[in-house]
C-alpha cells in the first residue's frame, strides 16, 4: 500500500509541475501545444499544407518519397550571415569554421563554403571530405581527440591552417611530419577550463597539463605554437559559461607569453551556441516523459541572441588586447547555423488506440534517423493539416522493432490518418551523423532555393546497405 501511495503522490506532484509550466507559458503569450512556424520562416498555403521557401512539402514527398531531409538554403545563408555579422559588429578579426560533425551532408557543407565558411574537422574522413570539396588548406581547422597518424600526415602535408592538439602524444608526431614536409606547422592546444566538457577532451589548465604541452612544443622543431582551443559543449544558453572559460583562457595565454614567450594568434572558442527552438531535456523533462507526461513547453525567449554572445565575448577580448594587437577569433558553430535550416519529413503508417485515452502513431522513420529526439525538445507539425486544430493526444513511435523507438510522448496534433506527413523541425544538427541502418535504408535529402528544389543525396537502396558485404546464396554454403 505504501508503494502505491508513493506512486500516486509522485504522479500528483508531476501533474502539478506540468500544469504550472503550461500556465507560465500561456501567461507569456506562448502556445503550450507547439511553436509557431514563423520561427523557421515557413508559411501555409490555401490547402493547409506547410510551405518551405514556397515549396509545398506534400509535393516534395510525392516526388521524392519519405523519409526525406529538406534543407532550406536561404535559411542556411541567413543563419551563417547573422552569426558572422553578430561577431564582426563587435570584433574585427573573426573566422567561422563550420563543424562538419554537426551535419556532414556534402550538399549542406558545400553551400556553407559557398557563403564563406571555413571547415572544422575532427577525423580523417572529414579532413578528406573538406579537401575533396575543394576547401583550401588555409581554411581547415583540424580538431578532435582521436587523430590518427594517417590523418595527421594528410593535414601536415597539405599545410592546414592549424591543428589543435588534444594530447601530448600528438606533438612529436606532428613535429616529425612537419620536418618531413619541410615547413612550420601552426598548432594550438585544446585546453580544459573550470566549466564545460572535460572527460576525454583536451588538457587541463588547472592541473598544469596544458602548460606542460606548451613547454614540450617549445622543445621540438617545425611547429609554431600559436593557438588556444576551448570547446565547452553543445546547446549552451548561458553566456556566463562562455565568459568564464574565455577569461581563464586569456589569463593562461598571458602566462604563456610571460613565461615561455608564446604569442597566441588564434583563439578558437569552439561552438555549442544554443538556438531558441531546441533545448536539451532537463532531469525534470526526463521524469515527466518517463511518467507519461509531456515535457515542459518550449520558451524561445530563454535563449540569448548571437549578438548577445558576441557582445560579451568581444568585451572580454578588449580587456586583454588593444585594437591594433587583436588576435583572430575562430568559432566552430554547427547547430547555430544548420539546425533550423533543415527539417525531416516522415509519414504515418498506422494509428491505434492506447491506454489512457491516447492514440499511438507509427511513422516510417524512427530512432534510426531521429536520435536527438531522445534527449532534446524538437517541434513537429502535421505538414498536410496545418489549418486543423491540435485536438488529439498522440504518442509517436518509429517503425523499429525496439521498445526505445519513441519519438514524442503526449504530443497534441490534428487527427492523423495513414499517409499524413509529419515535419520534424531543427533536423540540421546531429540527425544525419547519428543516423544508422536499423532494418531500414537511410533517407534522401533535397535542397530548396528560391522556390526550386534539387536532390542532393539519393535515397539509400537495399543494395547500398549490403554493398560492402560478400553475399553468398544459401545453396552455395
Amino acid at each position: 500500500m505504501l508503494g502505491i501511495a508513493r506512486k500516486v503522490l509522485k504522479r500528483t506532484i508531476l501533474q502539478a509541475i506540468s500544469t504550472w509550466h503550461q500556465r507560465r507559458i500561456r501567461e507569456r503569450g506562448g502556445d503550450v501545444d507547439g511553436l509557431s512556424i514563423a520561427n523557421w520562416d515557413m508559411a501555409i498555403n490555401e490547402q493547409g499544407h506547410l510551405l518551405i521557401q514556397g515549396c509545398d512539402v506534400t509535393s516534395l514527398v510525392d516526388e521524392y518519397a519519405s523519409p526525406l531531409y529538406v534543407i532550406d538554403k536561404q535559411r542556411l545563408k541567413k543563419n551563417y550571415t547573422s552569426f558572422l555579422k553578430g561577431f564582426l559588429n563587435h570584433y574585427p578579426h573573426v573566422e567561422i569554421g563550420y563543424s562538419y560533425k554537426t551535419n556532414p551532408l556534402p550538399g549542406v557543407i558545400s553551400a556553407l563554403h559557398e557563403f564563406g565558411a571555413s571547415a572544422e574537422v575532427i577525423s580523417h574522413f572529414e579532413l578528406w571530405l573538406a579537401l575533396r570539396l575543394g576547401v583550401v588548406p588555409e581554411q581547415i581547422i583540424f580538431n578532435g581527440p582521436g587523430k590518427t597518424p594517417q590523418a595527421l600526415e594528410l593535414a601536415v602535408s597539405q599545410r592546414v591552417k592549424i591543428i589543435n592538439i588534444d594530447g601530448p602524444a600528438e606533438i612529436d608526431i606532428i613535429s616529425g611530419l612537419a620536418k618531413k614536409y619541410a615547413h612550420m606547422q601552426p598548432v594550438g592546444v585544446r585546453v580544459v577550463t573550470s566549466v564545460g566538457w572535460s572527460s576525454q577532451f583536451g588538457l587541463s589548465i588547472a592541473d598544469g597539463a596544458a602548460y606542460q604541452a606548451f613547454q614540450q612544443l617549445c622543445k621540438v622543431s617545425h611547429v609554431d605554437p600559436c593557438g588556444l582551443h576551448i570547446h565547452l559543449g553543445t546547446g549552451i544558453r548561458n553566456i556566463q559559461t562562455y565568459l568564464q572559460a574565455i577569461r581563464e583562457g586569456l589569463e593562461f595565454a598571458r602566462l604563456l607569453k610571460k613565461n615561455l614567450g608564446i604569442e597566441i594568434r588564434y583563439f578558437d572558442f569552439g561552438g555549442g551556441f544554443g538556438v531558441p527552438t531546441v533545448r536539451e531535456f532537463s532531469e525534470l523533462d526526463v521524469r515527466l516523459r518517463a511518467n507519461g507526461f509531456p515535457v515542459r513547453p518550449m520558451d524561445t525567449s530563454s535563449c540569448p541572441r548571437i549578438e548577445d554572445y558576441a557582445r560579451g565575448i568581444a568585451g572580454l577580448m578588449h580587456e586583454y588586447y588593444a585594437a591594433d594587437d587583436a588576435p583572430q577569433l575562430i568559432f566552430e558553430p554547427g547547430r547555430a547555423i544548420s539546425s533550423s535550416a533543415q527539417s525531416l519529413l516522415l509519414q504515418v503508417l498506422t494509428t491505434k488506440p492506447a491506454a489512457g485515452g491516447f492514440t499511438n502513431v507509427i511513422l516510417n522513420g524512427g530512432k534510426n534517423i531521429t536520435m536527438p529526439l531522445g534527449y532534446e525538445y524538437h517541434e513537429v507539425f502535421a505538414a498536410n493539416r496545418m489549418q486543423e486544430p491540435r485536438s488529439e493526444n498522440y504518442n509517436v513511435f518509429g517503425p523499429l522493432c525496439h521498445p526505445g523507438d519513441v519519438l514524442f510522448k503526449q504530443k497534441k496534433l490534428p487527427r492523423l490518418m495513414p499517409g499524413d506527413i509529419l515535419a520534424i523541425m531543427d533536423a540540421g544538427a546531429y540527425f544525419v551523423p547519428n543516423q544508422m541502418n536499423f532494418s531500414n535504408p537511410r533517407p534522401a535529402a533535397v535542397m530548396l532555393h528560391q522556390g526550386r528544389h534539387e536532390l542532393i543525396r539519393d535515397r539509400e537502396t537495399f543494395e547500398n546497405v549490403v554493398g560492402l558485404d560478400r553475399l553468398l546464396p544459401v545453396s552455395s554454403r
